[in-house]
């Protein structure tokens, strides 16, 4: 995995989480979660599933059932709008905004 790829990922976690974090509580069902299913989309199962168990291995989500509940919380400084926006255009074109 070269340093590209690792900056993307982390990029994408830290998208990911904003939308968790503006989500219902900071609790979703990952087929709901929208990031986790772009990232689905584009890197594909397994990748999105590994940048989900290294969230939950750092502490920042806990895998509660079916449900992905926020572990620590913080205040996003974006709209859920910007951060899906922001996350489409990260994994379509492989750049940040």
């Amino acid at each position: 995995m070269s340093s590209a790829d690792r900056e993307l990922l982390a990029k994408l976690s830290l998208l990911m989480l904003e939308e968790l974090a503006l989500r219902r509580g900071g609790r979703v069902k990952p087929k709901y979660w929208k990031t986790y299913r772009m990232a689905e989309f584009w890197l594909g199962r397994e990748t999105a599933r590994r940048v989900l168990e290294r969230l939950a291995e750092g502490g920042y989500v806990k895998i509660d059932g079916a449900y992905v509940v926020l572990a620590r919380r913080f205040t996003p400084q974006k709209s859920l709008r910007a951060v899906l926006r922001d996350a489409y255009s990260l994994l379509a074109t492989g750049a940040s905004r």
